[in-house]
């Protein structure tokens, strides 16, 4: 569907979602759009970069933005077309919030009036709120780090708690990975737009570089303290195999001995040590635990009971 969200005095903003057929027929023939260029906009496996075409009048920056599906969180790419002095925007049905983000971003920015404004401060704006939400994905992230983590001590620990701390990595190492690419895409940006670019527009392009900085370390940070969780989780559960294959070792020495005693008497052996009294099966018993004791107790000297 092609929107024409707001007309500025300086450029038009058209947005596009889940796009058809249709629309791309409308976009080639009413707006002059390539057909290479609407490709990688709406692609979505497409790579974080820029990419030109001087002879159309075309600059697509494609840029990863935090995707809400269900209760994984993921980055999808999103398109932002500047094409004949106005933009256009692509997204997809987990993307398609970043209309509300542009209209009106919550960040501390200042803005200048819609008279003044031109596409790239408009998008620059808008990509600094975009960009905090991977601060508050990484925060929430975190905060389910900590609850898992502090199950350890209280609880025993099962393969939902491992399976969880894995998927939790997988996010950070998503978000991590996409974060790194677009600080690369806006440095290209900026260097390439640099001399064609107000005071103004390059503050506000930095102000998102650093918000992407900030949001690399906490990234970063977090990858490193899953990954810490990860490796003790796995050491404790290593160790409580080991005591358990330990424990089963002790228990088949000592579970030894019964066999042992009964194969001596069950021979029917002349001369065996009580074989001819009456009550030589109770006597046959008492040894079996007595020798069986004596083990134990040998074992635990040499700490095989200790964990």
């Amino acid at each position: 569907m092609i929107e024409t969200v707001k007309k500025f005095s300086r450029f038009t903003w058209h947005h596009i979602s889940n796009l058809t057929p249709e629309d791309t027929k409308t976009l080639v023939a009413d707006h002059d759009l390539t057909h290479e260029m609407i490709g990688y906009a709406v692609d979505h496996n497409e790579a974080v970069r820029m990419e030109y075409d001087a002879a159309a009048e075309e600059a697509l920056m494609v840029i990863d933005v935090i995707s809400y599906h269900d209760d994984v969180v993921e980055t999808r790419p999103i398109g932002i077309l500047f094409a004949h002095g106005d933009l256009y925007t692509f997204s997809h049905t987990v993307t398609d919030y970043v209309q509300a983000v542009l209209l009106a971003p919550e960040n501390r920015q200042g803005r200048v009036a819609d008279t003044d404004i031109t596409a790239i401060d408009f998008v620059m704006t808008g990509l600094y709120t975009l960009m905090m939400r991977y601060v508050e994905q990484i925060t929430e992230i975190n905060r389910k780090r900590r609850v898992i983590q502090s199950q350890f001590g209280h609880q025993k620990r099962t393969t939902k708690q491992m399976n969880d701390l894995l998927r939790l990595q997988t996010q950070m190492i998503y978000i991590q990975n996409s974060l790194a690419n677009n600080h690369v895409m806006l440095d290209t940006f900026k260097l390439d737009f640099e001399d064609r670019l107000s005071n103004f527009e390059i503050e506000h392009i930095d102000d998102v570089r650093v918000e992407i900085s900030q949001a690399e370390h906490m990234a970063d940070l977090a990858v490193a303290v899953i990954a810490s969780v990860v490796d003790a989780y796995g050491n404790l559960s290593s160790r409580d195999l080991d005591w358990t294959m330990k424990l089963l070792t002790v228990y088949s020495i000592v579970l030894t001995v019964p066999t042992i005693v009964s194969g001596f008497y069950g021979e029917n052996v002349k001369w065996l040590p009580f074989a001819d009294m009456q009550n030589s099966w109770w006597i046959s018993i008492l040894i079996t635990l007595v020798l069986m004791g004596l083990v134990s107790l040998l074992l635990a000297l040499n700490g095989f009971f200790r964990k």
